[in-house]
């Protein structure tokens, strides 16, 4: 043996009795490792067994009858409503599981209904569990369980008396009970991507009804969490396939196209961008041809919240010749609409009315006229109707010297709807006046048209009979403020010209407030008696 044989502990001669005394020992504790695998196995086997009733063989089942025979036996075992439990299912895999069972049995959905309906039913059971746990087992299986579940609706909706309805409508539970927890961030959400990506294809796409009303649902209810407003409305083609479910023949998939655009229009970075392309789509949703009421009134939700922002007053104003406005005056108008329609309605008209858009919206037919009706009712949009005449009258003036020809009998008309409200029933609708009243007394040429417009001075006069402090106060001071320019144009004394006047007798019982303006100048002359001292 030589030196360097000695140094490294190389003996050739004993080379292979340590070889064969090293693989002995190996196999003597591998002997060991197995049996204790073996053994830990069998102990997680039971621990499965004992936490998701599924045996471990259904996906290894030898046909289909005996694996509906282990998913029958699930299906009792899972009839409870112990939360805790199903928590404890859905973590060791019992979705996954299941999920695997419906993709072997695409596309035979219908020769295997039996297979699918106590896979849906399982599902159902399982979803029993706690809100935490639903929406980690949407994050993790989420898109790969919706596929599944939409292409056996579609496929049993496309078959249609062939198909099994209750299959459907399993199938159709199963996705509703998941979406009620997908509001979560599409960050935390498996291959997110693709996901969103089928779901619009589904939309876009020669689906059934109910494929495209359960997409636009998923999206609306991703839409909902506050992260994902944003990112939705950067997704390829969403826009467009919101357009295509808006237009569709059944309701509820314009409810749901509706709803998105509407939970999209709350961040505020999104409602540029949604003005520019959905404009159309919004007001087809708005105007409600043969849509339900859920649709219009998300849809005016949606208008209300881009008619908030600054940048987008003009915009929809001017769209197509006034078509924003004229719509919601109808709206707001018509018989037929309910409510909060017709409130949301005259709230989005206010929220529009600013010093670059109120002439444009006053010279819309039937704007002024129609608020003033509307501020004369005794209901909550009477309020919303004189405020936004009382912000016409703050930015609208009159000037003679300007282009627009039309100029005069707007205002003229503006005056009248001011005139209008001055014999509301409600307070809060008198304020409103008297502040319209007061923005237009202070400017020379607006007091002038004041003074000339017929009615205008009666209706001061009732107003300074009020039972409100406030609104007797400004009504005289403003009746004070045109008699100075009477006064000065006719060399006359401004006492004189109050005179005309009627002081309130003490005796007197006051009347109710009345509508009609021509009853008030019958009983006070305060146009004739004006005349004369002038």
């Amino acid at each position: 043996m030589t030196a360097r044989g000695k140094v490294i502990g190389y003996f050739p001669s004993m080379v292979k009795q340590r070889e064969k005394t090293r693989l002995m020992k190996l196999l003597g504790k591998s002997r060991v490792i197995a049996s204790f695998a073996c053994l830990f196995c069998n102990i997680l086997l039971n621990v499965a067994g004992f936490i998701f009733p599924l045996p471990t063989d259904v996906t290894r089942a030898k046909d289909d009858s005996h694996r509906l025979e282990k998913l029958q036996l699930a299906v009792e075992a899972l009839d409870h409503h112990d939360r805790q439990k199903h928590d404890d299912d859905i973590k060791a895999g019992a979705v996954q599981i299941i999920c695997s069972i419906l993709r072997s049995c695409s596309p035979f959905f219908i020769a295997k209904s039996e297979l699918v309906k106590c896979c849906c039913t399982i599902l159902l059971q399982l979803y029993r569990c706690s809100q935490d746990r639903a929406r980690a087992s949407f994050c993790t299986d989420g898109f790969t369980l919706l596929a599944n579940l939409l292409e056996v609706i579609e496929i049993n909706y496309r078959l249609g008396k062939l198909g099994d309805p209750k299959c459907l409508l399993l199938a159709n539970d199963v996705i509703y009970k998941l979406l009620d927890v997908a509001k979560v961030p599409l960050t935390m959400v498996k291959n997110k991507d693709e996901f969103v990506s089928s779901l619009v294809s589904n939309i876009n796409g020669c689906t059934g009804k109910y494929v495209m009303q359960l997409s636009l649902k998923s999206i609306a209810s991703l839409s909902e969490h506050l992260e994902n407003k944003q990112v939705l409305l950067g997704a390829k083609d969403l826009l467009g396939a919101v357009e295509v479910g808006s237009r569709h023949m059944d309701r509820s998939v314009r409810e749901q196209a509706a709803r998105i655009l509407l939970n999209l229009a709350w961040e505020p970075k999104n409602k540029s961008k949604l003005l520019q392309s959905s404009i159309g789509t919004i007001l087809a949703l708005v105007a409600g041809d043969g849509g339900s009421i859920t649709s219009q009134s998300y849809a005016l939700q949606t208008l209300t919240h881009l008619a908030t922002d600054t940048n987008n007053k003009i915009h929809l104003v001017d769209h197509n010749n006034g078509t924003v406005i004229s719509t919601l005056v109808h709206i707001a108008s018509s018989d037929t609409s309910q409510a909060s329609m017709s409130i949301d309605a005259t709230k989005i008209i206010g929220y529009l009315t600013c010093r670059a858009t109120a002439w444009n919206i006053a010279c819309v037919p039937g704007v002024c006229t129609t608020l003033s009706s509307l501020a004369c009712r005794s209901d909550d949009v009477a309020q919303l109707a004189a405020k936004a005449i009382h912000k016409m009258a703050t930015y609208i003036h009159y000037h003679p010297r300007t282009k627009r020809q039309d100029f005069k009998t707007v205002h003229t008309f503006m005056l009248q709807a001011i005139v209008t409200i001055s014999y509301g029933t409600s307070t809060d609708v008198l304020k409103y006046a008297v502040k319209a009243y007061s923005e237009q007394a202070s400017f020379r040429r607006d007091r002038i048209q004041m003074i000339g417009h017929k009615g205008l001075l009666s209706a001061l006069s009732v107003l300074t009979h009020d039972e409100n402090n406030f609104v007797s106060e400004c009504a005289k001071e403003i009746l004070g403020t045109l008699a100075c320019d009477v006064a000065e144009a006719r060399d006359t004394s401004v006492e004189k010209l109050l005179r005309c006047v009627p002081l309130k007798s003490k005796n007197k019982v006051q009347q109710p407030r009345c509508y009609s303006p021509t009853s008030v100048m019958d009983e006070f002359h305060f146009d004739a008696d004006f005349k004369s001292c002038c």
